[in-house]
Order: structure tokens, then sequence, then C-alpha cells
């Protein structure tokens, strides 16, 4: 199981792959997806479930969340948490980083 550090707390793969969901979407369209969306996106049966996981991110300190509201969640960006994609060919000894949100 892939695990990323965040504020010395573990994210798991399926909170993970919610999170860069989150990112993507409001990178693409401005707001952030609703339960619903996410529920969809990832053939999770249950809302409360979802929102299981989306407790779980803000306790880790990725988002913030606003209740059932659509667009209600928000990533958090501060000095404590960042996440970072390595681009780049490591076997070449070439890495590039770049900031992602």
């Amino acid at each position: 199981m892939r695990k990323e550090k965040s504020m010395n707390q573990y994210l798991t793969d399926r909170e993970q792959n919610i999170l860069d969901y989150i990112t993507r979407e409001i990178d693409r369209t401005g707001i952030s997806p609703s339960v619903q969306q996410i529920a969809s996106e990832f053939a999770i049966p249950s809302p409360n479930r979802v929102t299981r996981y989306l407790n779980a991110l803000e306790g880790k300190g990725w988002i913030s969340s606003h209740g059932n509201i659509d667009g209600g969640i928000s990533l958090i960006e501060n000095d404590r948490n960042y996440r970072l994609s390595l681009c780049g060919d490591v076997e070449e000894g070439r890495i590039d980083f770049k900031k992602r949100f």
C-alpha cells in the first residue's frame, strides 16, 4: 500500500486517490466535487462512507470540509503540509520538482 506522510499522519491509498480527485476537479472546474460525485467516481455505495474519508482527510490536515454543501471542500495550503509531484527520470539522475495542490 502506497502511503504519503502528512503532518506525521499517513494517507491510505483510497484517501490519496480521493484527495487527488478533489484536487483535479478543483483545478479543472474551480469548485470541489460533491459527496455524490466522489461516491460515483469511486463506486462507493454509501455517502456516509465518503463522509468518513473526507473526515479522515480533514483530520490529517489536507482539506477543510464545510458540511454537505456542493463545492464545500477546500484544500489546505500552509507551510506545514504540501505535496510534491516528482517528474523526471530517476535512472538518469534527473528529478524535477513542482509544487502541486
